[in-house]
């Protein structure tokens, strides 16, 4: 029997998962203290197809604010309760991002973008 080979879609974008760390939850638990949230939520954020994997990061560096901030407003909306000082150190320790420059489409279908 011969091997099946699928060749999917590619899209030109590449993906960055971002998981919250022990800081953020320690945050959000601290303000919700009867919503307990475990760390299980992660995100996936579609960026512009970059040359490699190290323009990607490079990208993330100097852009994790937009990611930060989301990630923050999706957990609280009150920007006063937020890290006001919110560097590149600090988004990396409140979330793991990783980076991933393979993004393949299996469906059929188009994406739609709400």
């Amino acid at each position: 029997m011969e091997p099946m080979f699928y060749y999917y879609d590619a899209v030109n974008r590449h993906a960055i998962v971002v998981k919250p760390k022990q800081p953020l939850l320690d945050w959000i638990n601290a303000l919700y203290p009867d919503m307990a949230e475990d760390g299980s939520e992660t995100a996936v954020y579609l960026v512009k197809e970059r040359s490699d994997f190290e323009d990607t990061e490079k990208w993330l560096k100097h852009n994790f604010n937009k990611i930060f901030e989301n990630e923050l407003n999706g957990r609280h909306t009150d920007e006063n309760d937020w890290p006001h000082n919110r560097t590149y150190k600090l988004f990396t320790a409140w979330f793991d991002a990783e980076i991933h420059t393979k993004v393949e489409d299996i469906e059929d279908g188009p994406i739609r973008k709400s």
